[in-house]
């Protein structure tokens, strides 16, 4: 019902755009669920853009009399500095109102009117303006004088090329951007070209829109999906990983793959609050790909939920690819393998080189065996990489979640990307056995041996030979 007008949209919204289609689907995930997401980068890498292009999914109808609104789809935007006012967040105090003793503001056209706002350099904002922020990202109330006004909000996305300081009072409106993004400057060099020589983007014409009636239903859908206990046990256990770097050096080093933790290492803190808010939102694309359950693969989504600054965004990552490659169901034919390699190169090292370390002359025989086991030893692990291959295709293909990235997929299927990285790694190995035992030399001794044994046998041969002849003559 939902998955393929969703990719219908995704397409046509990521049009004239470079390396940004993964952004854009988080983007229009926040909105569709009703969050916030934190856009961190630096300047000029089409941020606006992107949010401004995801409300055009919607077909908002605006009761303002103001046409310039209408227009603009109920979106709000704004730059923020150290000067901005509340005024030009908020709107301009109403003066009549004002000389009867009522403090308000003209709203129409400003946030608390817009369903969809994009909040440039959101920290450099002074407290007042993100102290009422924070009300309308968390109740989606302003306070407008002595009167609580319901905001139609619905997706609000923040900017920066900084996280909040520290210490600043942030911590709480920073908790509520759900979805967090590292938008990154283009990466590809054929992607980059491509911008130089691109005409200038203009909004592309979204011929499929969800009205605001269903995306009021979508919010209330959402809540009936649940999440399949395998995904469940998963996530409790990414959750003890998480809070388990805090107290288990040995495990987070093994974790991190380092032999010392950073003097300044900070084990990531996730909120219960922002657990409940991830829920929701795994639940909104499971909803949005029509399903009624959430996944095992949907997980790989928490990449872009659970970090806060660079340095969680790596352990996430780490932790995440992790769990969801515990019980793999390649483990005991990796074991075989490895055993295997592990206990020819033994062999090897055993029987073709002297404690010295040279290379010991062996007999052709013997050199022929060792190849034979090398090449069964390539051929197994073909098998097994083939084999995982298969799976990993068949995976691949049953997942159903227009919101994941391919990075995300290989994520979510770590299952098989691992094991298959593992099974070209013993690939590697059995080959480089198998070169060693080719260049293995053989025993002099045993070629002139055989050598002068032919000789020999085609001696005796030829006098057997002329025996029976001159036999043969003489009858």
């Amino acid at each position: 019902m939902y998955k393929t007008k969703i990719e219908n949209i995704i397409k046509e919204l990521s049009s004239g755009l470079f390396e940004r289609e993964e952004c854009l689907k988080l983007v229009l995930l926040s909105m569709f669920a009703g969050k916030s997401i934190f856009l961190y980068g630096p300047p000029g890498t089409a941020k606006s853009m992107i949010a401004r292009r995801a409300s055009l999914a919607f077909e908002i109808t605006d009761n303002s009399q103001d046409e310039s609104r209408k227009s603009n789809n109920g979106f709000f935007a704004y730059l923020m500095n150290r000067f901005s006012t509340p005024e030009e967040i908020f709107g301009p105090i109403d003066i009549a109102e004002l000389k009867k003793n009522n403090l308000t503001r003209k709203t129409d056209g400003y946030l608390p009117t817009a369903h969809f706002a994009f909040l440039d350099e959101i920290w450099k904002s002074s407290p007042a303006i993100l102290n009422t922020l924070l009300t309308i990202i968390n109740e989606r109330i302003y306070r407008d004088g002595n009167k609580d006004i319901k905001v139609p909000l619905k997706g609000v996305v923040c900017a920066s090329n900084e996280f909040p300081p520290d210490n600043q009072g942030l911590e709480a409106l920073y908790d509520r951007m759900i979805l967090r993004y590292f938008v990154k400057p283009l990466d590809e060099k054929e992607n980059f070209f491509n911008l130089l020589q691109s005409p200038s983007s203009k909004s592309p014409n979204c011929k499929e829109r969800f009205t605001y009636d269903e995306l009021e239903q979508i919010l209330k859908d959402k809540e009936k999906i649940k999440i399949s206990p395998d995904a469940l046990e998963l996530i409790h256990n990414i959750k003890v990983t998480i809070e388990s770097l805090a107290t288990n050096t040995e495990q987070t080093l093994k974790i991190l793959g380092l032999k010392s933790l950073p003097e300044n290492f900070k084990a990531p803190y996730i909120s219960d609050r922002r657990w409940k808010q991830c829920a929701e939102l795994l639940q909104t694309a499971a909803l949005l790909s029509d399903r009624d359950t959430v996944q095992r693969y949907d997980l790989a989504l928490l990449a872009h939920l659970l970090w806060s600054s660079e340095e969680d965004k790596v352990i996430i990552e780490k932790i995440l690819f992790n769990v969801l490659n515990e019980n793999s169901n390649f483990d005991s034919e990796l074991k075989a393998l490895k055993e295997d390699n592990l206990n020819l190169k033994n062999l090897i090292e055993k029987n073709l080189y002297s404690p010295n370390g040279k290379p010991k002359k062996v007999d052709n025989n013997d050199k022929n065996k060792y190849l034979q086991i090398s090449k069964d030893q390539i051929t197994k692990a073909n098998n097994l990489k083939n084999n995982i291959e298969a799976e990993f295709q068949k995976a691949k293909a049953s997942i159903k979640n227009p919101f994941l990235s391919q990075n995300d997929i290989e994520l979510s299927l770590s299952n098989y990307t691992l094991p298959l990285k593992e099974a070209n790694n013993e690939i590697l190995k059995a080959k480089e056995l198998e070169n060693i035992i080719q260049n293995q030399p053989i025993s002099q001794k045993i070629i002139n041996r055989r050598h002068n044994a032919r000789i020999t046998n085609n001696k005796r041969n030829f006098i057997s030979q002329a025996k029976q002849s001159n036999s043969k003559q003489f009858q």
